[in-house]
């Protein structure tokens, strides 16, 4: 099994002064590159609430896909054009073959840089969300 949460704030600056021009075309860009996607609007899209442009993602799918490696490089392409941006992005792969099997890894992304890092929450997967099966 496969599951992907995130969100990202997308701004286009990380000063506190500076205002974000061109965020509608930012914003705009970026969702053309969602409709690229063919997924169902619902698991992947930008909303906007107070003047504040967001995208959440959740996808859950048997098996690691393109769609899962597709999300991932949205976020590594939000900080490289939108550099103001922060959030975090959760993905659990139990077939993982890096030492990721029973952790979520987890992308932080802020400042114009997407890094993995471990996840203090809810790893490891067993016994921290779910209890090992009783063989």
């Amino acid at each position: 099994m496969v599951e992907l949460h995130g969100w990202a704030l997308i701004r286009e600056n990380f000063t506190v002064d500076n205002e974000d021009i061109h965020l509608e075309q930012i914003v705009n860009n970026l969702t053309q590159e969602i409709e690229k996607f063919g997924m169902d609007e619902t698991l992947l899209r930008i909303s906007f609430s107070n003047g504040e442009a967001t995208l959440t993602v959740t996808k859950f799918t048997n098996h690691f896909s393109d769609d899962i490696k597709r999300i991932v490089d949205l976020f590594k392409r939000i900080a490289i054009v939108a550099p103001g941006s922060y959030g975090l992005l959760y993905l659990r792969n139990d077939e993982d073959t890096a030492g990721f099997c029973n952790a979520f890894q987890v992308f932080v992304l802020a400042k114009g840089t997407l890094k993995l890092q471990k996840d203090p929450f809810l790893s490891p997967y067993i016994p921290t969300v779910e209890d090992q099966e009783n063989s």
